[in-house]
């Protein structure tokens, strides 16, 4: 199964692109407004640092489908914003919206990252850096191959040999597919590789799903804990897609046949795993509370 992109599609991305970080960069404007008017009630726009200095960060794809929605946490809890474009179109996009953030919280850089000189400068001053991007298919023909998932596995097994032998903090999370508004259109590469083996995770109780700002939320408080509890491997997911209807559901979002998720079983038996997400949702959990008793104090 392949994508072919259109002019109109790839036009109608980029401007939704452009609408959402705009609307991230005025968060700032309208919280100092809020501050000034005297709000004493805690919402999700907090800064979670001590000193109320904004942090540096960095985000690799950050106008991929997630890295955007990693970047709009990362605004929202206070941060500034380095983001890791790799085309000068996204290039323009950002810095459009550079201009209209009067706060500087976002800023665009080009990078490669095949090229560590790029990537070392890019990530110069970050106290921490968000990697979301992957290499896709090699001949960017097809729109998929199995080597876009491949890419993934084996950039978190250098990360982790690396992180080992130098001492580097590192954590990973292990994301169920990624879903959203219009996610078949904004992550088609990544849907389509988690997905092919469908029937297979359906069968065996594995297959699931994760709302991206929720995932995003998850990346921000696993950075933050860090320094404390956060460590190895996290698995996160919202929703275990059980039945022939969540199958079927899926398969509508998607606009594919429901038998290429569910199979063409009518009867399944009881599954032979269970997915936990205990280990990240207690980790976010605690730092809720954390921050909540912080506002409150």
């Amino acid at each position: 199964m392949g994508f072919i992109e259109s002019e109109e599609r790839r036009f109608t991305e980029m401007e939704e692109l452009k609408r959402l970080l705009v609307a991230c960069a005025g968060l700032g404007r309208r919280k100092d407004q809020e501050d000034f008017q005297g709000s004493r009630f805690p919402s999700e726009d907090f800064d979670v640092e001590d000193d109320g200095a904004q942090k540096l960060v960095c985000v690799t794809s950050g106008v991929s489908f997630l890295g955007l929605a990693i970047v709009n946490r990362l605004l929202r809890r206070g941060y500034s914003v380095r983001i890791i474009v790799h085309t000068e179109e996204e290039m323009e996009k950002v810095r459009e919206v550079e201009g209209t953030n009067s706060n500087n919280s976002i800023k665009a850089v080009m990078a490669k990252l095949t090229q560590i000189e790029s990537l070392l400068e890019a990530f110069e001053g970050c106290r921490g850096v968000f990697h979301t991007a992957s290499f896709t298919d090699p001949a960017g023909l097809s729109g998929y191959s199995l080597w876009y998932a491949l890419g993934k596995l084996r950039a978190e097994r250098a990360a982790w040999r690396i992180a080992k032998e130098t001492g580097l903090k590192l954590v990973t999370i292990c994301p169920a597919l990624i879903t959203g508004p219009h996610f078949i259109h904004s992550n088609p590469t990544a849907t389509i590789a988690y997905l092919k083996g469908a029937e297979e995770m359906f069968r065996d109780g594995v297959l699931a799903t994760a709302d991206v700002m929720k995932l995003a939320e998850a990346h921000a408080c696993l950075m933050e804990a860090m320094d404390k509890t956060a460590f190895g491997r996290y698995i996160y997911f919202d929703n275990v897609i059980k039945t022939q209807d969540e199958a079927e559901e899926l398969a509508t979002m998607i606009g594919m046949p429901a038998s290429k998720i569910s199979g063409n079983v009518s009867m399944k038996s009881p599954a032979p795993f269970e997915l936990s997400n205990k280990k990240i949702l207690t980790l976010m959990s605690t730092a809720l509370h954390s921050c909540y008793k912080k506002i409150r104090n």
